[in-house]
């Protein structure tokens, strides 16, 4: 079964025009809309990136599988934004210990 193409093709414009912290970084790894630099993988997927003081930092990864193409442009963002305030949140705790 393909991925719902067009979903996620204006998910990754949301994606693009999100005002993010500048310490972090998105990949987006649509296959056949957005794919530069990415592993090739089964389900389409973002990865949020911590970019701390010019080195990389931790990340996490979110695969968008079979559960996920049924689900609206904006609940799919929703996630995606899930992912940066869990991976910021991980981070203060951190440097808090």
């Amino acid at each position: 079964m393909e991925y719902p193409k067009e979903k996620f093709l204006k998910l990754a414009r949301e994606l693009k025009n999100m005002a993010l912290s500048p310490e972090i970084e998105l990949v987006v790894c649509f296959p056949g809309i957005e794919d530069e630099d990415c592993e090739e993988e089964e389900y389409p997927y973002v990865i949020v990136k911590y970019m701390g003081e010019g080195e990389e930092g931790p990340e996490k990864k979110l695969v968008f599988s079979e559960n996920y193409w049924s689900s609206d442009v904006k609940t799919l963002k929703g996630a995606v934004l899930f992912q940066i305030k869990a991976l910021m949140e991980e981070l203060q705790s951190f440097e808090g210990e």
